[in-house]
């Protein structure tokens, strides 16, 4: 779709001007923007609520019209340190490589053409806490954007976090969408929909998920319209990722527009989650640790990486209170075990069906390096 925009020449660039950016687009239209605030967008008499909501849309026009950025917004243009970048997400999250070599191949070819990356929107399909959203985030910090998450089991209307509430409401505030892609320079931001199939609206024929329909279709969402806002804007160019334990609650047509990934966890994978947790945590405390050996990683009881993101700094206090800076496998079991506190499960804390937890074995006296992590 091409958009035109312009903006008065006394104040404004103008529209012939060169955008400051080789590849992006323009967010919204300046001649949108001006008939609000100088025509038909003129307040009338009303209520002081709503009066307090117009003035609220008006300043929010106000804004966009003043804006220093123009309504150009950059895209995502893959290099070869970008790619890399994602690449690199195999080390961390290798239980995702399907998911990384999908992105990997699209910006291969984006970078080939010299064009912006494109991504159809998906959805991680997998049990709870293997790190989806996790993933998500880390692959926004690989593209370099802004990343929005919208828990889905927290809407209990008909979306106003992604269209927007309109100014006659009590409430009105422009939706977390549109106020994205107007605070980012970027048109391809990231957003996460944690948990899409557990939203709970109050009144079930007014569900958040028909919203989706026109914002996961290209061509409806290149004219998105936020009900607060009421000016057009591009969101054909956000980057969806939506994360779910189980797809049967969707409706068919929100499953079609989505590209699925069913991930598990494997064995053979979790020593390379194992150090990626580690890392995290330890960076997180200014890098007070060693970086402990596979054996001791090897060792660690299985769990869902989201639980294992817990274990770490708990066992770090352990160590800390004892004066070291290095974890021991008996700081790892004592973490566990506070893990386990509150939980009606006596045995060990699994995270997939089919994989049993190890048993922390007795120490190795045939070293000093060993004896040093007992």
């Amino acid at each position: 779709m091409t958009t035109t925009s312009s903006r008065p020449p006394k104040k404004h660039a103008s529209p012939l001007t060169s955008p400051p950016e080789p590849v992006g687009l323009h967010l919204f239209d300046y001649h949108d923007v001006d008939r609000r605030l100088h025509g038909e967008g003129i307040m009338g008499p009303s209520g002081d609520e709503e009066g307090n909501a117009k003035a609220r849309q008006r300043a929010l026009w106000r804004r966009l019209y003043d804006d220093a950025r123009g309504s150009w917004r950059s895209l995502i243009v893959p290099d070869a340190e970008m790619i890399a970048r994602i690449v690199q997400l195999d080390m961390t999250c290798p239980q995702f490589a399907p998911v990384t070599a999908w992105v990997v191949r699209a910006a291969t070819l984006a970078m080939a053409g010299g064009g912006p990356l494109r991504l159809d929107p998906c959805v991680l399909l997998g049990a709870p806490g293997v790190g989806k959203t996790y993933y998500a985030r880390r692959l926004s910090q690989a593209f370099g954007v802004a990343t929005l998450t919208i828990p889905m089991n927290l809407i209990t209307d008909r979306g106003t976090w992604f269209s927007g509430l309109a100014p006659i409401w009590r409430a009105s505030a422009p939706g977390k969408v549109a106020q994205l892609l107007i605070d980012s320079s970027c048109a391809s931001p990231v957003v996460v929909i944690d948990e899409i199939e557990k939203s709970s609206p109050i009144n079930p024929s007014e569900t958040p998920i028909n919203v989706l329909h026109s914002l996961l279709e290209r061509e409806n969402a290149s004219r998105f319209t936020d009900e607060f806002l009421e000016i057009p804007m591009r969101a054909d160019a956000i980057i969806w990722i939506a994360t779910a334990n189980d797809l049967s609650p969707l409706p068919s047509s929100i499953v079609d527009r989505l590209i699925s990934f069913e991930i598990a966890l494997e064995a053979g994978q979790m020593l390379a989650i194992q150090r990626s947790l580690f890392d995290e945590a330890n960076v997180a405390t200014g890098g007070l640790f060693a970086v402990p050996p596979d054996a001791l990683l090897d060792q660690v009881p299985a769990q869902t990486p989201r639980a294992m993101s817990r274990l770490w700094p708990i066992a770090f206090g352990f160590a800390c209170a004892e004066g070291r800076r290095h974890v021991t496998r008996a700081d790892l079991a004592q973490a566990a075990d506070v893990l386990r506190l509150g939980s009606s499960a006596k045995g060990e804390i699994g995270f997939m069906s089919g994989m049993t937890a190890k048993a922390l074995p007795s120490p190795r006296p045939e070293t000093q390096k060993a004896r040093l992590w007992d």
